[in-house]
């Protein structure tokens, strides 16, 4: 129940629509009853009018009947289309406010998450969500509306007690019958939602590393996971469903006890003239007509187990803690962008050796450094720290002699533009991957660009040059060439005062890595620059000073110069 609260905090904005959506269904469902009552009562008074040879006025209850059937499927269309655009209204702005909450915490807060889970809680998770408003919330309170106005009117027509019966039977029928559904399906509903999810996350993977797969010959074992899983899923549901069937039963049972006491107890009251023909027919229909109200809730009983599960994975996500805090009171960026780490220090939860250990790093304005070190010593760490991804236990990192603790995220992450080791390529066009970092940038900028990182040749002869879709995290592009389009989009970042590369020349050749670092050099500009490897990086600056990393005892070790191809003087 907490999270049906805070989901409702969160759809806040949306209320107006909701109770627009609310409405319109109240009203069609009303004159749904309207309809058949007044019909009813009609075809029964002008049967006894014509039996007792009496005339009556039916000009009036022609004219409701005709109005009630236009109203009413009139207003079911635009049920459907009210109702149905404020739950994807609701879904799209709960993804959207999950999706800022996540870029608050990554990736540091994510890091312990696979792609496919956090995937399936973005897009399975927030859609089972339709069912709160769509399947649960207005359909029961339309069902509880119309069950009191119904009960209301039978009262209201000298029926005292058979409003009572009624009552017992829609609470017993249409609300306890639900419940138990609910109660029933817990535990099927919790394992559907854990497993739909598992299912998902591994159909990604299994995709991801199909290739990989089929080379190892072991998709078949994959493939039969996945069947397993599917299998268990698929009984899951099967009880669920049964289950749910049941309260759609009994839901019926209690409309078939309804009408057989309408029918027992209006036949009396027919009998000692206590109730008239067309009056009983009026309290036979709405009775029938206040059931059709009731009708979903069985269903939406049913899934409401598996949206529980869902909220309570959706907000335990929401729930997890940036591994970096905001500053209280930020502070402007500095005029200078000197980059300094001090006597760093950084070990991770839960191990005991330190990932680093009293690190000291400048690199000054405008300049290059380079950082060497083999894999494990920590350097992927010192990036982390240097984009604020994570904080040092120790040691002290500054931006033109500003701590970085006290500058805005944003603004610090704004002057910096890092190439990752692993770059995240989008399932779109080159232009569209270099315009993620530059939105506002030119053809011609983009050519420089890809100019700058070695890659303007081969994209020119590309049939489709800057509109070469590049497929699902680069799958149409060689390993160079994804990574060579990652540097394009690091200079393209020309409001950023720092370029940090990770391992930029890995699986390039000696003479392409060279060309790459030549034109990284010509365009950086007065940018500064640090290159970072676990070998030597040819670089265009011979003169440029270079740091290594050295994993057993993570000290910081100078170097005299960069010579080409990385070797040393």
């Amino acid at each position: 129940m907490r999270d049906l609260i805070r989901l409702v905090r969160l759809w806040r904005g949306s209320l107006p629509l909701l109770f627009g959506a609310l409405a319109i269904s109240l009203l069609t469902t009303f004159a749904n009853l309207a309809l058949m009552a007044t019909a009813g009562w009609f075809v029964t008074a002008m049967a006894v009018a014509g039996a007792a040879g009496v005339t009556m006025n039916y000009f009036t209850p022609s004219a409701i009947i005709r109005f009630a059937a236009i109203l009413r499927t009139g207003g079911r269309w635009l049920d459907r289309v009210v109702s149905h655009e404020a739950t994807f209204a609701l879904l799209a702005s709960t993804r959207v406010a999950l999706f800022a909450r996540l870029a608050e915490i990554a990736p540091g807060g994510l890091a312990d998450l696979r792609s496919g889970e956090v995937a399936a809680r973005l897009k399975l998770d927030i859609d089972r969500l339709e069912i709160v408003f769509l399947r649960l919330v207005a359909p029961a309170v339309v069902a509880i509306v119309v069950g009191g106005v119904v009960v209301g009117a039978v009262a209201w027509l000298g029926q005292s007690a058979l409003a009572w019966g009624l009552a017992a039977i829609l609470v017993a029928g249409g609300l306890i019958g639900p419940t138990l559904v609910v109660r029933a399906t817990r535990n099927a509903a919790d394992r559907d939602a854990v497993l739909a999810a598992t299912l998902r996350r591994r159909t990604t993977e299994h995709l991801d590393g199909l290739a990989t797969l089929l080379v190892t010959g072991d998709d078949r074992r994959r493939s039969d996971a996945l069947d397993e899983l599917l299998a268990r899923r698929i009984a899951a549901e099967r009880t669920i469903a049964t289950r749910s069937s049941l309260g759609a039963i009994g839901l019926g049972a209690a409309s078939d006890i309804a009408v057989i006491a309408v029918l027992g107890v209006g036949s009396s009251a027919l009998g000692s003239a206590a109730i008239s023909g067309p009056d009983l027919t009026l309290i036979l229909l709405l009775v029938l007509a206040s059931f059709e109200a009731f009708a979903p809730l069985p269903v939406a009983a049913a899934g409401l187990g598996a949206t529980l599960v869902s909220l309570r994975r959706l907000f335990a996500l929401w729930d997890r803690a940036p591994l970096v805090d905001e500053p209280a009171q930020p502070v402007p960026l500095p005029q200078a962008y000197d980059l300094v780490a001090e006597k760093v220090s950084l070990t991770y939860p839960g191990r005991t050796t330190p990932a680093l250990r009293t690190i000291d790093i400048v690199l000054p304005q405008g300049d290059e450094r380079r950082l060497d070190g083999p894999s494990g010593s920590g350097k992927s760490t010192l990036i982390d720290l240097l984009v604020r991804v994570r904080d040092p236990d120790a040691g002290e990192i500054r931006l033109g002699g500003v701590p970085i603790r006290r500058l805005a995220l944003a603004d610090l992450r704004s002057v910096i533009a890092l190439v990752p080791q692993q770059p995240h390529i989008f399932a779109a066009t080159i232009a569209d991957n270099l315009r993620s970092f530059a939105p506002q940038a030119s053809d011609a900028e983009l050519w420089a660009a890809l100019d700058g990182a070695g890659l303007k040749q081969a994209v020119a002869r590309m049939p489709e040059q800057l509109q070469t879709y590049v497929g699902e995290g680069g799958a149409r592009l060689s390993g160079g060439e994804v990574r060579r389009l990652a540097i394009a989009r690091g200079l393209l970042r020309t409001e950023a005062r720092i370029l940090i590369f990770d391992e930029p020349t890995e699986g390039l050749d000696n003479a392409t890595a060279a060309e790459v670092m030549q034109g990284v050099e010509r365009l950086r500009g007065a940018r500064s620059l640090l290159l970072v490897s676990h070998r030597p990086v040819p670089a265009a600056n011979v003169g440029a000073p270079s740091a290594e990393l050295s994993a057993p005892s993570h000290q910081v070790q100078r170097t005299t110069t960069l010579a080409p191809f990385g070797t040393r003087e």
